[in-house]
């Protein structure tokens, strides 16, 4: 009812992500842990999230590799694409100059 009558609505959002999201001690009650298994389950769990941690950091990595590559072969093709341009500039350049001092009878 709050959003028809043109009042404001506040929402808080607690996201807890990784090994943070696990509650231990509830998990060492139900499973009747000792505290060393319960240390070792919380190991292994950092292990994991470190493990997907370089995985991304891996994918990452690629992914600007292969927007680097591509950039530099943009840039390779445009540097030949304007030499060529002038290149043909300066022949045609010097063709017109040819002909006009030819029509002037200067040469």
């Amino acid at each position: 009812m709050v959003l028809f009558t043109g009042g404001r609505l506040r929402v808080h959002l607690d996201i807890q992500v990784g090994e943070h999201a696990n509650n231990y001690p509830e998990i060492a009650a139900k499973d009747k842990l000792t505290e060393l298994q319960l240390r070792a389950r919380q190991l292994l769990d950092q292990v994991e999230q470190i493990q997907k941690e370089q995985d991304y950091q891996r994918y990452r990595e690629e992914r600007f590799r292969l927007t680097s590559e591509s950039t530099n072969q943009r840039v390779l093709w445009w540097s030949i694409t304007q030499t060529v341009i002038l290149i043909l500039t300066g022949i045609w350049q010097m063709r017109h100059l040819k002909s006009f001092f030819e029509a002037k009878k200067l040469v």
